[in-house]
């Protein structure tokens, strides 16, 4: 093997070992970098979830929380040692809402049920009386008295919380003739929902306060097939009014 061989053999051993280990280190460098992106990304989300619970904490500090004030007075009837309420009648009053949160409450709807009417078996009632956007409350401002009205489409089996706007008839609700489910607004558009049971010896009981509802009893209202009828009546007969 001459001279020139020899060395041709040796310079293309060196590039294969060259290549060789040029190719560990790009790897280990894309392995290193690979893992300083991971540990980036990490970093952002850590960051994105840090502000979003701050963001959250503030929320909170600005939120609402409503109360109704008083009890349901001349509603409650006692018949034959029995209390109900007394449902059906026209502008009946009762004490207003007080404002407990930190922040101001607005676009304010409240919705009360009694419990299932008694029949065999017991059919969800269809009565109720109804809170219609309630002025706006500061934090710590007790509203005026409510003016009760009758309308609205929304089933008593609808949901807030987990929770039927009716009394269940069952045994942890021994006592309660009414449920009072409001709904209302805070100043970042969040929507919000407060439910009481109404005890005949110790009036309101707390049944949770729930942040972040999907829909207000304005709109579930609005989604009802009546309601939805009735505005497209209205619509059409104002259309056809015009000159």
């Amino acid at each position: 093997m001459d001279t020139g061989t020899i060395v041709a053999l040796v310079i293309a051993s060196i590039s294969a070992i060259a290549t060789v280990v040029i190719a560990i280190f790009t790897y280990k460098t894309i392995q290193a970098y690979e893992k300083q992106v991971q540990i980036g990304q990490k970093q952002v989300r850590v960051g994105q979830d840090q502000v979003k619970v701050s963001q959250e904490q503030q929320f909170n500090l600005f939120r609402p929380v409503l109360h109704p004030v008083g009890d349901l007075g001349h509603l409650v009837n006692t018949v034959n040692g029995k209390s109900l309420i007394q449902w059906g009648n026209q502008n009946q009053v009762i004490e207003g809402l007080r404002n407990m949160g930190g922040g101001p409450a607005f676009n304010i709807y409240g919705i009360l049920f009694g419990p299932p009417l008694i029949t065999t078996p017991p059919k969800p009632p269809t009565d109720r009386y109804v809170v219609w956007n309630y002025p706006a409350l500061s934090p710590g401002q007790e509203g005026d008295k409510i003016t009760l009205e009758q309308f609205t489409n929304i089933s008593s089996e609808t949901t807030i919380g987990g929770y039927p706007l009716y009394v269940p008839d069952n045994v942890n609700h021994i006592g309660i003739i009414a449920r009072l489910t409001l709904t209302y607004h805070d100043i970042f558009g969040r929507k919000h929902a407060s439910i009481y049971d109404y005890h005949l010896q110790s009036g309101w009981r707390i049944r949770g306060h729930f942040p972040n509802i999907d829909h207000d009893i304005y709109e579930l209202d609005r989604q009802t097939p009546a309601t939805q009828q009735a505005a497209q009546f209205f619509y059409n007969a104002g259309k056809r009014a015009q000159p």
